[in-house]
């Protein structure tokens, strides 16, 4: 990686790092309500501590402590309701800790709670903000340093922090921190160090679930070769993927089983199954994601079995495939894809990529647009076309992917088949 090239790489992502810092800053002015919003502060943050839904605390005392005028910290899971994974709830805890401890006197009046709130926010969103800038930046030179690997054009990296989506999601939602462990974890299986490999790929699965099969091609595609290698990375992957929420479960019951239920009872969120079957609530939607991963992901089996040499294109498939086929498909989590995509496409097809991410960034813009005066969740609306191009784009480059893994699959097959013909 040349030094200039470098320099420009930093200079790029850090400008997109201030950019989705400003854009989502509670303090900034808001550009566009779209833009403004984010669940780092809207969607989580606020519900509960700003001014408080207690119907989302377990332990309504505790809210009602500290609008009382008593500082404490109540904890994820244990005190409030939380639907994301155990990385996300410990860095929420630190954030919110940080807040009310800096923010808040030992003792205030109920009356001031609502002013004071507003330190502990803006602390905790910059802990936030920190944490998700600084794995965006990591994520991004570890990139470079997987296409130097390759052989391929480092301007590749540029894309990254380029694409709009990256901008528009980084300080958004927790999607960041995922694909940082999610990079890390393969830049360390290149290096052969597999037992970082593996906790780097778990701690990717404790961070947002969707990452799991990515970390499950790895394992098979040691156990092909590498017995010890599998078994250090299993074992790593299994205790920082699973043992979080085996933790978490031991803590609290009815915290994990609430994270579990929110999002089995979610409905069909920009999912491509909406030109099938238009009602958003049906549960054919989760019938269909779960026969159409299914079936997506033996063939990604197949093809990593087969010992299929095309690594990148491999971990696009099982990386985008439990996102693009879900029945749950948020625009952040465009952000677990991009890192993957910028290594295993070309030429045309990362074109499509960039118009799809593009179409992705529009999705949160249009939402808000639309919300007064239409219906953003359905297909009537002008959001859900936007989400149905991005879809569709992503489908298309997922077949393609497939469809040469296979090929290459095959052709291996083929040549061994032939190979035990004339020994024989």
């Amino acid at each position: 990686m040349t030094a200039r090239l470098l320099v420009i790489l930093l200079i790029t992502s850090i400008i997109s790092a201030f950019a989705s810092y400003y854009l989502h800053d509670p303090r900034a002015p808001a550009l566009q309500p779209g833009l403004k919003y984010s669940d780092v502060v809207h969607g989580v943050f606020n519900v509960r501590f700003n001014p408080g839904d207690s119907s989302l605390w377990f332990n309504v005392d505790k809210l009602e402590a500290l609008r009382g005028g008593y500082r404490l910290c109540p904890i994820p899971y244990v005190d409030y309701r939380f639907e994301y994974p155990p990385v996300v709830g410990v860095l929420f805890l630190i954030s919110t800790c940080t807040g009310i401890m800096v923010g808040l006197p030992k003792v205030y009046s109920p009356g001031d709670y609502s002013e004071l709130v507003e330190g502990v926010l803006s602390i905790h969103y910059r802990v936030q903000a920190l944490t998700l800038s600084l794995a965006f930046l990591l994520t991004v030179i570890l990139v470079a340093r997987l296409l130097e690997v390759q052989g391929v054009g480092l301007w590749r990296a540029l894309l990254v922090p380029l694409l709009p989506s990256t901008t528009v999601y980084m300080v958004y939602n927790w999607d960041a921190i995922a694909a940082f462990f999610l990079v890390a974890s393969i830049y360390l299986y290149n290096r052969r160090d597999y037992r970082l490999a593996g906790l780097a790929a778990g701690l990717s699965v404790s961070t947002k679930l969707l990452t799991a099969l990515t970390g499950l091609i790895l394992a098979l595609m040691l156990a092909l070769r590498d017995r010890r290698g599998f078994m250090e990375y299993t074992l790593a992957f299994l205790l920082a993927g699973a043992g979080p929420y085996a933790l978490l479960y031991l803590i609290s019951p009815r915290g994990f089983m609430e994270f579990v239920d929110h999002h089995a009872g979610w409905y069909c969120e920009n999912c491509v199954y909406m030109l099938l079957v238009r009602d958003i609530w049906s549960p054919l939607h989760k019938i269909l994601a779960a026969f159409t991963i299914g079936f997506v992901v033996a063939v990604v089996l197949v093809a990593s079995t087969t010992g299929a040499r095309r690594l990148p294109e491999l971990l696009f498939a099982s990386t985008a495939t439990p996102i693009v086929f879900n029945y749950v498909f948020t625009p952040q989590m465009m952000l677990m894809i991009t890192p993957i995509a910028v290594m295993a496409l070309n030429g045309p097809a990362l074109l499509a990529y960039a118009i799809a991410d593009t179409a992705n960034s529009l999705i949160i813009v249009s939402f808000f647009e639309e919300l007064g005066h239409g219906n953003p969740w359905t297909l009537e609306g002008v959001t859900q076309r936007i989400a149905m191009v991005r879809n569709l784009l992503l489908v298309a480059l997922l077949t393609l992917t497939l469809y040469n893994l296979l090929s290459e699959a095959k052709g291996k097959l083929l040549t061994q088949s032939t190979y035990v013909q004339q020994r024989v």
